[in-house]
């Protein structure tokens, strides 16, 4: 073989292996990352992963620089993004820094600064474990642990500034901060500038103190987050400071593919449009919003423009097929067709949503159930508390008002000056809004999505209360009241993680606390009532049923 054609075959097996790292295929070694036929390229993945919102986190350098508190490894090293649910990411393709899945580069137009924040894919993106390969899940819930994530961001920096600081540490890390503009007096500068972050942050847990509220009484744990509670404090106590609750209703990260489609989505069917969802949500994240009354009132960090192309990149997700290969055994059809007519006799008339009549632009969707609490009967919380909670206005002048319309008129305005500003046109408009109004309602109900992908939600109800689908078929007695989340063991059987503690960083799910209960959504003989929605199923009827809802 001539040297020149040697050299080509060389350069083609090197081209190919690196493309396959970069997919996620590690080659001979544990733990191989396979992908699911979901729609995506690795380009369209890349830009689900880091497309900048408009949150803000840390200032982006601070970001890099940190180490962890109690060594001297980076923040963002592999283990430790680990062990807090975060999937790191070495694809340079449209991340230089190697930020992890879910984290963004992103630029603050009102303060002209560099911040990393978080995209959706933070905790809608998930990875399984099953006979040492793992699959990814794009779209899917994530085991991302935000309360200590949070936790130990400020650890890091309170031991470079805090009260018992580490010389060494913010030395190294004022040095990787400023590079070539360190001196004594920056170093001086970046110090206060850290410390009054720092207060910051502490502003919130102050003002409960003085309220004599518990901010977070439940532990949100591995895939959980109360956004409607810890979102609306972030936003709603800019307007007044009576505005803070208690969030204690953490909810489980919901897939994302064919949310699209539905006409109400979160748990509680509260929000009916996707970019008025998505705005809100990224307000949520602390990006920079002036409510103050000026020329600059319901100016954001947040681009509707940004947030219309990543809308486009969700729909152009599909939900996850049943992997057999990698579970070693195909899916048994005789009991999926067994398990079908269960579905179409027990579930059908609830997760399977019908069409809207066409609207002004002839486009219809699904008409999604949301069952009131009392014939679900899951935890209450959540619901209750996003329909109870009042909002004081304050500069806004309108007084007092329902989270919900608060929220629908703050999105609205964020919405029609950008709109104005940028000159959209209206057919443009209709689009990014996704042809429908944006409307905010807060009903004592929760949402019955479709079942598609179902296999890869767990665990289940809103609250993550159930550790996999067998025991969400199965009466209120034969489920685990304590069992352990954040490792990504999966049971293909039972369908849902492991229940067993796996790592030292596990979270332990206690049912019987305040926002966890695991009650409701019951199979048993008796009246249709309190949470009971259809007759006792049998065995064997729970394992057909199972063997149908794989293949959804």
């Amino acid at each position: 073989m001539c040297p020149r054609i040697t050299r080509l075959l060389l350069i083609f097996i090197l081209t190919v292996l690196l493309g396959l790292l970069w997919c996620g295929i590690t080659l001979g070694q544990k733990n191989e990352i396979h992908y699911l036929e979901q729609g995506f390229n690795e380009g369209i993945r890349q830009n689900f992963y880091h497309a900048p919102q408009g949150t803000r986190l840390l200032p982006y350098s601070w970001f890099l620089a940190l180490e962890q508190a109690k060594n001297i490894n980076r923040f963002l090293d592999d283990d430790n993004l680990r062990q807090l649910g975060i999937i790191p990411d070495h694809n340079p393709l449209k991340n230089s820094d190697r930020l992890p899945v879910g984290f963004a580069k992103t630029y603050d137009s009102i303060g002209k600064e560099t911040w990393v924040g978080l995209t959706c894919a933070a905790c809608h993106t998930s990875e399984i474990s099953y006979n040492d390969q793992t699959i990814r899940i794009d779209g899917g819930p994530s085991l991302f642990d935000a309360m200590v994530f949070a936790e130990k961001i400020a650890s890091g920096l309170d031991v470079l500034v805090g009260e018992h600081s580490d010389e060494e540490k913010f030395y190294r890390f004022s040095k990787a901060v400023l590079k070539d503009q360190y001196n004594e007096h920056s170093r001086e500068i970046l110090k206060k500038t850290v410390k009054n972050f720092l207060r910051l942050q502490q502003v919130p847990q102050k003002v409960a103190e003085s309220l004599q509220i518990e901010l977070y009484p439940t532990n949100w744990g591995s895939g959980r987050l109360d956004a409607l509670g810890r979102g609306g404090n972030s936003v709603l106590l800019q307007l007044d400071r009576s505005n803070l609750r208690s969030a204690n209703a953490p909810v489980s990260f919901p897939a994302i593919w064919n949310t699209w489609t539905l006409n109400w989505v979160q748990w509680n069917g509260s929000i009916m449009q996707p970019l008025g969802r998505n705005l809100l949500q990224a307000i949520g994240q602390n990006a920079n919003l002036i409510l103050e009354p000026n020329n600059d009132q319901f100016r954001t960090s947040v681009s509707i423009k940004d947030l219309a192309a990543i809308e486009e990149i969700v729909q152009s997700l599909r939900p996850p097929v049943w992997p057999s290969q990698i579970f070693g055994k195909p899916l048994n059809q005789e009991k999926a067709g067994r398990g079908a007519k269960l579905y179409e006799q027990h579930c059908a008339h609830c997760h399977v949503p019908n069409l809207t009549i066409p609207n002004k632009n002839g486009q219809r969707f699904k008409s999604v159930h949301l069952i009131p609490l009392n014939e679900i009967g899951t935890d209450p919380l959540s619901a209750t508390n996003f329909h109870s909670r009042t909002v004081n206005t304050g500069p806004l002048g309108w007084g007092l008002l329902t989270v919900a319309d608060t929220a629908e008129y703050l999105t609205s305005q964020i919405m029609a000056k950008q709109y104005l500003e940028q000159a959209i046109p209206e057919h443009q408009q209709d689009s990014w809004n996704g042809y429908r109004q944006n409307r905010i309602q807060a009903p004592l109900a929760y949402i019955a999505r479709p079942h598609s992908g179902v296999w890869a939600l767990a665990p289940y109800l809103h609250n993550g209360s159930i550790p996999n689908l067998y025991q969400l078929l199965s009466p209120l007695e034969e489920r685990e009241n304590v069992f352990y989340v954040g490792h990504s063991d999966f049971d293909p059987a039972h369908v849902g993680y492991e229940t067993e503690k796996k790592d030292a960083t596990d979270f332990k799910f206690d049912t019987t606390l305040p926002g966890n209960s695991n009650a409701g959504h019951e199979f048993r003989d008796g009246p249709r009532q309190n949470g009971v929605i259809g007759p006792s199923l049998s065995e064997s009827e729970r394992w057909d049923l199972i063997e149908y809802l794989k293949t959804l």
